[in-house]
């Protein structure tokens, strides 16, 4: 391939090159409208050009794969070099129709940039199923150009393929629906309007669209991470826009890479944790995997464990609860001891835990209940052996210095993933929701039938679980039925109602319900959000207590004791 600049354009030093650059850069900008006057070489505009609509298939059959064409039209963004796109996008005014040139001998000291006009002479190729330009044999620098961008309206997802690879630009404002993706591709999931929620989480939001904010490159881990300020941090629920960029379809997603850095404003700044109480406040935590072997779920290695284990140390002990319910751990006894083992190191009498219950059933990983033996005494403890779990719910009764009673419930209900190929599938509330109302049912039955007075609603119970559904679906819908109390739905406003975020929806998985004998010592209910609004690297790479698992942490706090 050659890189030529027009032979009717004389040789200019790197210096008087650059300040030509920059005049037309600022010529397009000032005019801020197509067909700015510039002198063009002689070999530009001349006859033999093929449009990139044609090409492209706009107006007839696409010309076929391998075939050598000649272009001219304008750069509107250069992404060089394999930490980039490996080329530029091309655009023509009439008809309005761009092309991506695939050039990894560019770099970005020799590649075409934006607001210039080039000819170029390529064969026509296919990449993903996406048409593009490559194998260059030449290109000439034909002056400047301007492309005005579209305006593209993220509501009409119809509408994007008549813009695909065209410069665009949204007005904004948006936001930002989920960040797992940022440290693995370097791409943002969007929505309008503000949070999205999912539909059976019972609070209004924001919508969903289907384009991803991208960053100008496709290669996985971009370092240092897009997108962050200067603290490092994107958390979903800021703002973000206006947006002015290439629409691109890769990978089978819409995605908009940015030609400039779009301006964010931090909607949802990391929080404090809760503040310190001094009556009795019970914790719930999903775990992610809290494994001591290094063959099967969890980190992969000894050090990934460690840094696991310290940072769960961490946010525990922020918290500073007297009761823990715990989910997600190896169910093998030397697991949880494991836990308790560290949790306590350093610790003095009145901080350190206790386990109700080693038991074991069959299943992989198991809920714990710890708690402070100097500040609740164990009155009984099981565990609900039914085959509807997956997992066995455990139960603890504990007396306070006063002589009251409260009875605690660990439950952690089936997945909704790994879909059946019929029956118990996904109609709107996740696969296996018919099984997930099933285990509401014969739980409340059991709690009813083991409670030392013969009751079942009065008497005094909080129930912490990651319960797999969400408020409005009828696994939840069975406890309320039953006399429980929604503690989530009942103390925080709506848009603070969500312990999980999953494919850019946030809502609660976890739930905090409880008896109404129950509501008169209710102190405060809170949701740190440590997790669910954090990118996944952090989870592999960074120390502290961000990302330090994938769900929110749930705090109750009740006044001294249980009635």
């Amino acid at each position: 391939m050659s890189i030529a600049r027009s032979e009717a354009m004389p040789r200019r030093p790197l210096t008087a090159l650059l300040a030509w650059r920059l005049l037309v850069i600022a010529v397009v900008l000032i005019s801020g409208v197509s067909g700015v006057a510039v002198a063009a070489p002689t070999a530009c505009g001349e006859a033999g050009t093929t449009s990139i609509a044609r090409i492209r298939g706009l107006d007839g059959p696409p010309v076929a794969e391998g075939e050598q064409v000649t272009v001219e039209a304008t750069v509107t963004a250069s992404f060089p070099g394999d930490r980039g796109l490996n080329g530029f996008y091309l655009q023509s005014r009439q008809p309005a129709a761009a092309i991506f040139v695939y050039a990894p001998d560019l770099d970005a000291r020799n590649a075409p940039r934006p607001g210039e006009r080039w000819r170029v002479e390529a064969h026509t190729g296919r990449y993903r199923e996406q048409i593009q330009l490559e194998r260059l044999e030449s290109t000439r620098f034909c002056g400047a150009g301007a492309v005005r961008p579209a305006v593209l309206d993220p509501d009409r997802p119809d509408a994007y393929s008549g813009l695909r690879d065209r410069l665009v630009t949204i007005p904004g404002p948006l936001h930002v629906a989920e960040v797992y993706n940022l440290g693995r591709y370097g791409s943002l999931a969007l929505a309008r309007g503000g949070r999205p929620f999912h539909p059976n989480n019972g609070v209004e939001g924001g919508r969903r669209i289907d384009l991803l904010l991208d960053d100008g490159s496709y290669r996985r881990d971009p370092r240092p991470v897009p997108h962050t300020d200067a603290g490092g941090v994107r958390r979903a629920g800021d703002r973000v826009g206006p947006i002015t960029g290439i629409l691109a379809h890769a990978f089978g997603r819409w995605r908009i890479h940015p030609v400039a850095d779009p301006d964010f404003a931090a909607a949802n700044p990391r929080s404090p944790a809760p503040p310190a109480h001094a009556g009795l406040r019970a914790l719930q935590l999903n775990l992610r995997n809290y494994f001591i072997d290094r063959d099967g779920r969890g980190p992969p290695t000894e050090a990934g464990f460690a840094r696991q284990r310290e940072r769960l140390r961490q946010v525990i002990r922020r918290l500073d609860a007297d009761l823990l319910v715990l989910h997600e751990i190896q169910n093998h006894p030397a697991a949880v001891e494991n836990l308790l083992m560290f949790l306590n190191a350093d610790q003095p009498p009145a901080k350190r835990y206790r386990q109700t219950l080693d038991a074991r059933s069959e299943a992989v990983i198991r809920s714990v209940l710890l708690y402070r033996p100097q500040q609740l005494a164990l009155v009984d403890s099981g565990r609900h052996m039914a085959d509807v779990h997956p997992r066995d719910p455990v139960t603890g009764r504990f007396r306070t210095d006063s002589g009251e009673v409260l009875r605690v419930v660990a439950a952690h209900f089936k997945s909704r993933g790994g879909c059946p190929d019929a029956g118990d599938v996904d109609r709107g509330a996740g696969c296996w929701a018919e099984r997930r109302l099933h285990q509401s049912r014969v739980l409340i039955d059991w709690l009813g039938e083991t409670q030392p007075s013969g009751g079942s609603a009065a008497a005094p119970t909080l129930i912490l679980a990651d319960f797999n559904a969400y408020a409005r679906e009828a696994a939840i819908t069975a406890w309320r039925d039953a006399g429980f109390v929604d503690l989530l739905a009942r103390a925080l406003p709506p848009d603070q109602r969500y312990t999980y975020n999953y494919r850019g929806l946030a809502g609660y998985l976890d739930h905090a319900l409880a008896t109404p004998s129950l509501l008169s010592r209710l102190d405060g209910v809170h949701i740190w959000h440590i997790n669910a609004d954090e990118p996944a690297y952090l989870g592999r790479e960074a120390a502290g207590i961000w990302r330090s698992s994938d769900h929110d942490p749930m705090v109750v706090d009740l006044d001294g004791a249980a009635p």
